[in-house]
């Protein structure tokens, strides 16, 4: 007599489910899933167009030109912030982490060009706030000002499609430790 083998169809008690999404990812996509149009394309482009550095290195000459000793302390401070922030991200930090961008192997919308370097941290995020951080420090009444567009170009990263949250985040915090540091450096009353 043969041997009979009894197979069962029935589920599973504990199926494998899969994984949930990141607090990161979600963020991402309630951000980035925001409505598109050409408008709002532009003025998010436009906003982070701010944080390659170039506009905070102008507020900084403003500063140094129209404010006296304290204003060309705060300028000189702005723009070495600023200059300081991008380049050790972009240099130093992005090599060593290499995390790849949020359209990389995903269909992903990307408004503008799409940047060939890694994604963790946010240069333009680190540059803004910087810069806002150097500010802060020598006119604390324009901290909320510089604060708030340092912010809009970091969620405009994320609307764009170029960067994560986390990167935007870390960005942030690393701005406004070089900030804060360049600032308190300059601060002291010199002969400028």
């Amino acid at each position: 007599m043969g041997l009979r083998v009894r197979y069962s169809m029935e589920p599973a008690s504990n199926p494998v489910r899969p994984a949930p999404g990141s607090i990161d990812r979600s963020i991402f996509v309630a951000i980035h899933g925001l409505p598109h149009s050409s408008l709002t394309d532009r003025y998010g482009s436009m906003i982070s167009d701010v944080g390659e550095g170039l506009g905070w290195v102008v507020a900084g000459a403003a500063m140094v030109w129209l404010g006296g000793p304290k204003g060309r302390r705060a300028g000189i401070a702005t723009a070495l912030a600023t200059l300081s922030a991008t380049y050790l991200v972009q240099r130093l930090v992005k090599p060593v982490f290499r995390r790849k961008r949020p359209f990389v192997d995903r269909d992903i919308l990307v408004v503008g060009i799409k940047p060939l370097d890694a994604s963790f941290p946010s240069g333009h995020t680190a540059s803004s706030f910087a810069a806002a951080a150097a500010i802060a420090t020598f006119y604390p009444s324009a901290a909320p000002l510089a604060f708030t567009l340092a912010t809009g170009v970091g969620i405009s990263r994320v609307y764009l499609g170029h960067h994560f949250p986390s990167d935007v985040a870390v960005g942030a915090a690393t701005g406004t430790g070089i900030g804060s540091i360049i600032a308190w450096g300059l601060r002291a009353p010199r002969l400028l």
